[in-house]
C-alpha cells in the first residue's frame, strides 16, 4: 500500500466527522458573543453575516456548534510566548 503525505491537511479513512479550529482567545469570545461565525467551507471564523444575508447555512454559530448531532470540545491553552488560544470543534459519526 502506497502512503501519501499531504501537509496542512487532516484526513482519516473513516466515516466519522472531525472538526478542529484554533483561534485567539479574543476571536473565540467574539464567536461566543455571536459577532463571528464558523465558515463551514473555509473552516475559519469570519464576521457574522447580516440578517439580510441568506446564505446562513454556510455558517456554524457557537450555540449550534456540531449541529446537535456531534460531541463538541473546547480547550483553552497558553503558548510559550504567553498568547492565549482556544482549540474547539466537534466529532462523531455521520
Amino acid at each position: 500500500m502506497k502512503k501519501q503525505i499531504r501537509y496542512g491537511v487532516f484526513e482519516t479513512n473513516s466515516s466519522s466527522v472531525h472538526s478542529l479550529t484554533i483561534v485567539s482567545k479574543e476571536e473565540f469570545e467574539r464567536f461566543k458573543n455571536g459577532e463571528m461565525v464558523l465558515d463551514r467551507w473555509g473552516e475559519r471564523l469570519v464576521e457574522a453575516p447580516t440578517k439580510t444575508e441568506t446564505d446562513y447555512d454556510e455558517y456554524e454559530t457557537y450555540d449550534n456548534l456540531g449541529g446537535g448531532e456531534y460531541e463538541t470540545f473546547i480547550q483553552n491553552y497558553k503558548t510559550k510566548n504567553g498568547d492565549e488560544i482556544v482549540a474547539f470543534g466537534f466529532y462523531g459519526h455521520d
